[in-house]
């Protein structure tokens, strides 16, 4: 028995050439960003971050904490600096490779950091913080707080939000510094 295909339609999607469009376009800014500078700036940027460390931040507030919470303050400056660096570089392209280098130094100078803010929940809840987009600080500080074991502990909760901030600062400081280009 033959098979009658006659009525078979074959299906052939139209191309988008905005799709392509935008490639081409992306490309052309990763370009531009090389040829200008930017994308070594935002490799400087990164790993000039990865070095933040609470003794250097707040260093009478980090003699006063144990090892965990130490560690669970730098995890939090990395994700502030992380945000920011989204919030305040020209374009997100930029921001990748500032935070791509910045992991980059961490991993090799501080493996144990790394593997922490890589499989760590700190993030997520700090993450949720965010996402609220209400009382953001306030709702870090706290949150630090409690990944302490130290819920409802004014200092470390506003020591949390304190640190947040001031990274935040800091890391726009350093952008301003490195003077990029749009």
């Amino acid at each position: 028995m033959k098979h009658n295909d006659d009525d078979i339609k074959i299906f052939h999607p139209s191309k988008k050439e905005g799709a392509g469009a935008d490639l081409a376009e992306l490309a052309l800014l990763m370009d531009t960003y090389r040829s200008n500078g930017n994308m070594e700036k935002a490799k400087k940027l990164g790993e000039k971050l990865a070095d933040l460390s609470p003794e250097v931040v707040c260093p009478k507030d980090a003699a006063r904490l144990n090892t965990n919470e130490v560690r669970l303050l730098r995890a939090l400056m990395v994700f502030s600096a992380q945000i920011s660096l989204h919030k305040y570089l020209p374009h997100q392209m930029l921001a990748s490779q500032a935070i791509n280098a910045m992991y980059s130094k961490i991993s090799k100078l501080h493996q144990g950091l790394f593997e922490n803010i890589s499989d760590g929940s700190s993030y997520t809840f700090y993450y949720l913080s965010v996402r609220k987009n209400r009382d953001v600080e306030e709702n870090i500080g706290k949150n630090y707080a409690m990944l302490c074991d130290r819920d409802n502990d004014e200092f470390y909760a506003a020591l949390g939000t304190r640190v947040y901030i001031d990274t935040d600062m800091a890391v726009c400081d350093m952008i301003e510094e490195f003077e990029f280009k749009e």
